[in-house]
């Protein structure tokens, strides 16, 4: 346990470094975008398609990347050519979804821009999310691959590769005084790009060979993600509901005031991700011999008392913070930021580990409390944003984390308990 909890430290710590250079590039985007005439209504913008992006990434991606981690490492050892086609099924069906996600976003980009966005002019950085989310859900599979056999320097060298030309390129329009909205996008767009290219081209031959199809392996998948997929694209989309419910019914100004947070919120996401590449190819082994709970009560006591102290020193330093990150423009934004993060502090203290248990074990639990987590979020949504705006889509957040959380927690309790007291029988 010890060794497993020491290499999630290191690899969530390179992870980590890699996301503080890119906080530092977006933050300095939102800054200078703060400062432009149009500025707080571009950040809207740019924060609804960079939600856009996450959203369908995750939501399509998500139940790929779990089938790869369930299946490939019980038989990587014994079977490897069986492990590449269980991958390479995932990866076929990714890269159809991933030229429909593009194909869509060209079609509907007025409709989307004049809908969410008020202003048809901006159908343009609607492609460009489409783009931006097609590659990089293309790269998240080879991703998935690095972490199913454990090559955690491979996935480290593609994530830095991707981080690296982010900043380059932000930076470069940053210094030619280029950067806007959409450009960030064009910028987003051909870094998934190049580094997509680079996965495939350090793959090895087996795993290039993205035209031999298996209907055995395409068949397992599908029969794991029909229940996954529908769980977790509702939690996908309930995540960043209250961006896509500010955007359309106060307008990207509002949405921007909210968005420009999202980066200050993005670290403790984040950390709760990178940690969870690492643990999840042993949560399934731990829960069926009785160590799942070993686990997560290891876990907590580090995440709980970091929760705390962290949230604390939110509460008495957020209109500094602010002011030296995203910028004095944003400074009407600290109530809703000091909302957010204890709402995050909350799940990160106990939820993470519990989640993946729960989604690994019980598939169709999942698909029930992602559907409550959207009926949550919905209805606080609709009451309260149009009234209160930003805290009020602050609101709705922090009571479907509470809420939520209590259920995914009770449901893994249960089960791990429940298995470990059958095993001892």
């Amino acid at each position: 346990m010890s060794t497993l909890l020491g290499r999630t430290a290191v690899v969530s710590g390179i992870r980590i470094f890699y996301l503080g250079l890119w906080f530092v590039a977006i933050t300095v985007a939102y800054r200078h975008l703060g400062t432009l005439p149009d500025g707080i209504a571009q950040v809207g913008l740019l924060t609804f398609a960079l939600a856009s992006i996450k959203m369908v990434t995750t939501a399509l991606g998500d139940p790929l990347d779990l089938d790869v981690v369930r299946r490939v490492p019980p038989i990587l050892a014994a079977d490897p050519h069986r492990a590449v086609q269980a991958w390479r099924a995932a990866q076929q069906i990714r890269t159809g979804l991933a030229a429909a996600v593009f194909a869509l976003a060209v079609l509907l980009a007025v409709p989307i821009a004049r809908i969410f966005l008020h202003d048809r002019e901006w159908s343009t950085a609607v492609v460009l999310a489409g783009g931006a989310a097609a590659f990089e859900f293309v790269y998240r599979g080879y991703l998935a691959d690095c972490q199913s056999r454990e090559r955690f320097d491979r996935l480290l060298l593609l994530e830095g590769a991707l981080q690296g030309f982010r900043i380059v390129s932000v930076t470069a329009l940053l210094i030619g005084g280029a950067l806007t909205a959409s450009s960030f996008l064009a910028a987003y767009l051909l870094s998934a790009l190049c580094v997509c290219l680079m996965s495939y081209v350090l793959s090895d031959a087996a795993r290039r060979r993205l035209c031999t199809f298996s209907a055995e392996a395409s068949l397992e998948t599908w029969r794991y993600v029909r229940w996954v997929a529908p769980a977790l694209m509702v939690s996908a989309v309930v995540e960043r509901l209250d961006i896509f419910l500010l955007t359309s019914l106060r307008g990207p100004a509002e949405a921007g005031f909210y968005g420009a947070l999202m980066p200050l919120l993005l670290v403790p996401e984040m950390v709760m991700g990178f940690a969870m590449v690492v643990l999840q190819p042993r949560v399934a082994d731990l829960a069926k011999h009785g160590g799942g709970l070993e686990l997560w009560s290891s876990v907590c006591r580090l995440t709980v008392p970091l929760s705390a102290v962290a949230s604390l020193v939110v509460f008495l330093f957020a209109e500094p913070l602010i002011r030296m990150t995203i910028g004095p423009a944003y400074l009407q934004s600290v109530p809703v930021f000091k909302l957010l993060f204890v709402a995050v502090m909350c799940w990160f203290a106990v939820v993470p580990v519990a989640l993946s248990f729960v989604v690994m074990m019980q598939p169709r639990a999942t698909l029930v409390i992602c559907l409550f987590q959207a009926v949550v979020v919905g209805t606080a949504g609709f009451l309260l944003i149009p009234a209160y705006g930003a805290t009020g889509a602050a609101v709705s957040v922090f009571v479907m984390r509470l809420l939520t959380g209590v259920v995914i927690c009770g449901a893994a309790y249960h089960r791990l308990r429940g298995g470990f007291l059958e095993g001892r029988a």
